[in-house]
């Protein structure tokens, strides 16, 4: 019996010592946990301070134009030499092809012209006939030109004087020469 009373003992004092070591590791891993959440408390607990800043002399001053308007938009991708150009070419291909009836486009009708256009790509009906028929007409478009004015500007709408072309065989010849002035501006 004593020998087993020693044994018994002696397994105990290991398991004791076992015991001993699992709870150390525990405490450092409690204590671990612990260091770690007072760091990333001590992180957020810290008031923000703003940094001194002085923009008296550093900022230009604001800009003294107002809001833009929609016409200023639009004259920014169309100024006036576009809408010029588009005239006065669309006007004499209208007399080369018809002397006796001229289109007489103004530049304020070709304005509004691309205007319809920009606005036609809004919507998406299969024809642009549909912008002024009843059912399906659009005032915002239908009130600016009417239907005819505007199917007889896009017929007569060109860049370049058709009378004067390069040959095709040319080396130097541009396929872009149809709307090259355009580009250009």
């Amino acid at each position: 019996m004593s020998e087993k009373s020693s044994t018994s003992g002696s397994n105990c004092g290991e398991s004791n010592s076992a015991a001993n070591d699992i709870e150390e590791s525990e405490e450092k891993i409690e204590s671990n946990q612990k260091l770690k959440k007072k760091k990333k408390n001590a992180l957020c607990q810290k008031e923000f301070a703003a940094p001194a800043a002085d923009f008296v002399d550093n900022m230009p001053p604001p800009p003294i134009r107002d809001e833009l308007q929609p016409i200023d938009y639009f004259y920014f991708l169309f100024g006036k030499q576009s809408t010029t150009l588009l005239t006065n070419q669309s006007n004499l291909y209208s007399v080369q092809k018809n002397p006796n009836k001229p289109a007489r486009i103004s530049e304020t009708e070709m304005e509004y012209f691309i205007g319809i256009l920009l606005m036609t790509g809004i919507y998406s009906f299969p024809k642009q006939r549909y912008f002024w028929s009843g059912d399906t007409r659009v005032e915002s478009i239908s009130s600016v030109m009417s239907r005819d004015r505007f199917l007889g500007i896009k017929k007569y709408l060109r860049v370049t004087d058709n009378s004067v072309q390069s040959n095709r065989t040319d080396i130097n010849f541009d396929r872009a020469n149809k709307v090259r002035p355009l580009l250009n501006i």
